[in-house]
């Protein structure tokens, strides 16, 4: 699909999450198989833009770096969902939500976008 992505995803994101992913074909790169569990998040951010990623998490700490890098001027594109939606949607729900975001016309044209439950 042709907006599928490259993803990082962070230690937070669910393993089935990422395992829905793999099966739907998206390539994806886990923080957890190529970073020592002490790299930083700064770290962490600039790997994924710098391979061009979209950096994917629910961890606010990253996405408060990520709100500064748009006050900076920097160039990223991450998903990001609270935590407080985590509990409220199925993992169906979350591959959903990537596979929409593929479907757009311009896919991740904003440097974040937010995944939360439909109701």
């Amino acid at each position: 699909m042709p907006g599928r992505v490259p993803l990082l995803t962070d230690i937070d994101v669910d393993g089935r999450v990422v395992r829905g992913l793999l099966r739907l074909s998206w390539d994806i790169v886990r923080v957890v198989d190529t970073f020592p569990g002490t790299t930083l998040d700064d770290v962490l951010f600039e790997e994924a833009a710098r391979q061009n990623r979209v950096f994917v998490t629910n961890d606010k700490r990253i996405h408060r770096l990520a709100v500064s890098w748009i006050k900076k001027g920097r160039s990223f594109r991450m998903v990001f969902w609270a935590k407080k939606h985590h509990d409220r949607m199925t993992i169906g729900e979350f591959l959903e939500a990537f596979e929409e975001l593929a479907r757009l016309e311009k896919p991740f044209s904003y440097p974040i976008e937010y995944i939360k439950p439909k109701s």
